[in-house]
């Protein structure tokens, strides 16, 4: 009976990580709730000798590019907390969904300094949580749009809703913090990372500051080498590149190959606005950028996009592309010959790498 519970909890991997968490040596491990404790520790302590591990256990985590629920988005969407993720019921399936959320969720704080800033509604992260979003990456060049201010808000909003998050924090330390998931006996590690120094949109954490973490090589190699011996995955995302380049930079292409050398399984990449190529390099796959998911930051009301649909096992690492149709900040499954059309340009796109996903 015990044997069919534990087995049972940890298939529904929605209701286990979200309703009770802890921290643990420096990361995050996240659990049932309080009343099912003793199970809690039975299930912790079998995953941590590994007796649960399967290679036949296929985890599926879901990508999305940018997420702006500001300006025009807020406009539009209001406090109808439902109407964005209607057309997509499916997207709370995966083990694990992830979005770069380039806005600051507060109604307080300054303006940075800047041409385009972002803020939107603290009660979207409700909106984030039911909709089946299990963790951001803050490492943009939108977070700080508020000052700290803004930053600690939306950290204490995710918290609240059990939203876990990357690449940025109170201190350089809780940025480059990683964030550990257990699901269906494997142990998968995000990491998040934004700018190679300070200027006017980027303001890197500092020992004693707020602000995001760096993306910078020295740095990431000590990150991926703390933890590369405790856990089965690494995700590492950069916000990074040129905005509308369908293309990455040479430079983009040699920083991600050395990320993957240092011991990275994927990584994730936005800020340039549209899709681009998905490299396979030894194995591991990069997704240079996946465009915009829900863009409020302009007043576009369609467009066509892409989320990645990962699929990870102890011996095998895959991935394919689903197309999406966004109209009015309202995200649908692109079907049919339109939704070919969009995997037949991330192909396209792929062409000029060694290896694909495709």
């Amino acid at each position: 009976m015990i044997k069919f519970l534990i087995q049972w909890l940890l298939t529904s991997s929605k209701y286990y990580s979200k309703n009770f968490n802890r921290l643990h040596g420096g990361f995050f491990i996240y659990s049932r709730m309080k009343t099912y404790f003793f199970l809690y520790l039975l299930i912790s302590t079998s995953l941590q000798a590994g007796n649960f591990k399967s290679p036949d256990s296929i985890v599926s985590i879901l990508f999305c590019g940018d997420v702006t629920l500001a300006n025009h988005f807020e406009n539009h969407v209001g406090n109808n907390t439902v109407y964005p993720f209607e057309k997509i019921p499916w997207f709370d399936d995966a083990d694990l969904t992830m979005i770069n959320l380039e806005n600051p969720l507060t109604s307080r704080g300054s303006a940075v300094d800047k041409k385009f800033t972002f803020r939107a509604l603290p009660v979207y992260a409700k909106m984030l949580a039911t909709s089946g979003i299990d963790i951001v990456t803050l490492g943009n060049n939108h977070i700080y749009d508020f000052g700290s201010q803004g930053l600690f808000d939306t950290i204490d909003y995710l918290r609240k809703e059990n939203i876990y998050y990357v690449g940025a924090g109170r201190n350089n330390s809780e940025a480059r913090h990683p964030v550990i998931f257990f699901r269906k006996g494997l142990k998968i590690a995000f990491l998040g990372f934004y700018g190679t120094h300070k200027h006017s949109d980027s303001y890197p954490a500092q020992i004693d500051s707020a602000g995001t973490a760096l993306r910078q090589l020295n740095l990431i190699e000590q990150d991926i080498r703390k933890i590369r011996n405790d856990v089965d995955l690494i995700i590492v995302n950069f916000h990074w590149g040129t905005e509308k380049a369908t293309k990455p930079g040479d430079d983009q292409i040699a920083f991600a190959h050395n990320v993957i050398d240092f011991g990275a399984d994927m990584i994730i990449g936005h800020h340039p606005h549209v899709l681009q190529g998905i490299e396979k390099y030894k194995n591991k796959i990069i997704a240079y950028s996946l465009g915009n998911f829900i863009f409020g930051g302009n007043s576009r009301p369609e467009y066509t996009t892409a989320l990645l649909k990962t699929k990870i096992s102890k011996n095998s690492l895959n991935a394919e592309v689903i197309p999406l149709k966004v109209t009015y900040w309202q995200p649908e499954k692109l079907e049919g010959n339109a939704g070919k059309a969009v995997v037949d340009s991330v192909k396209k796109l792929s062409q000029s790498f060694k290896k694909s996903i495709f």
